[in-house]
């Protein structure tokens, strides 16, 4: 009988958590992980494709317009001939890492410290911005060197969020990328946010990230192309700037207030914002931090 498998291999934490996770974890994960399915997937004999879901932001900072193309050490190579070869280089090294902190008799918070400063050196060693994105770039770059003959797809979404209509609008499953904020508003502990209100967020809702992959594999079989990559983004055509998440969140929230466990209605009110770093600094000191000396 044919055999329909379906296997997930994605870190706990997604956006910006993830650029304090260790890197031994980030690494075995995101990379590793996804090795691990695409042999896996190599071994079945009737596979027809392989849609690996990666991140937007494998592009890391580059400037201009990002093509969808697969991704090249380039410049980032450092003397490696091969992502291959830096993969293997980069196990060996949080291998040998890891035996020398056990080694010293530290704490797993120390250790655990000492694994997200290693993730942060190696991924600006090679050029991308935290170790999130280095460990999904490398991942693309290593399934596309290893997968031989296997059609491979790529999708690369920017912050996945709560559902636009399936299985209902606003579905969300656990917490995270901007959903933090959202829940933390709405239980009256987010009061202030440093922002810029005109930045564009690229935000993208999971049932249309869900409908793109099932557009693309039908792409994949009906053009006979291997190799394609899809970038899905809401950000071109249909912006959301970050004043605008205020708006929505002051108004819905005002409408459905969060109710906390003793069932009383919480009560939000607009976020302070703040023109520049200088003044949210002063606001924390006086509001926090000036309470604490007195």
């Amino acid at each position: 009988q044919d055999l329909h498998v379906t296997v997930s291999t994605s870190s706990y934490y997604f956006g910006w958590h993830l650029t304090i996770l260790r890197y031994d974890v980030t690494l075995g994960t995101n990379t590793s992980g996804a090795l691990h399915v695409l042999n896996f997937s190599k071994k079945c004999a009737k596979i027809k494709l392989l849609v690996h879901v990666s991140t937007a932001y494998v592009c890391g900072e580059a400037p201009g317009i990002l093509m969808e193309k697969p991704l090249t050490l380039g410049k980032a190579a450092r003397g490696r001939s091969n992502v291959v070869e830096v993969w293997n280089g980069e196990n060996e090294l949080v291998a040998k890492r890891l035996h020398q902190l056990h080694s010293q008799n530290l704490t797993d918070k120390e250790i655990t410290s000492a694994m997200q400063n290693l993730g942060l050196e190696r991924a600006h060693y090679y050029w991308w911005p935290n170790t999130y994105t280095f460990t999904k770039a490398m991942a693309e770059m290593v399934m596309v060197e290893s997968k031989g003959d296997l059609p491979l797809v790529i999708i690369r979404p920017t912050m996945v969020t709560s559902t636009l209509k399936d299985p209902f609008p606003g579905w969300l499953e656990g917490v995270r990328t901007v959903d933090g904020v959202l829940v933390s508003y709405a239980k009256g502990r987010l009061k202030c946010l440093a922002h810029k209100p005109e930045v564009v967020l690229n935000l993208i809702p999971a049932d249309i990230v869900v409908n793109a992959i099932i557009g693309a594999v039908g792409m994949a079989f009906a053009e006979q192309h291997l190799g394609l990559i899809y970038h899905l983004s809401s950000s071109m055509k249909n912006p959301i700037k970050v004043s605008d998440i205020h708006d929505f969140m002051f108004t819905f929230f005002t409408k459905h207030p969060w109710r906390d466990r003793h069932g009383k209605e919480v009560q939000v009110a607009k976020l302070t914002n703040f023109s520049s770093m200088a003044c949210f600094h002063v606001y924390m000191a006086i509001r926090f931090q000036l309470p604490l000396k007195v």
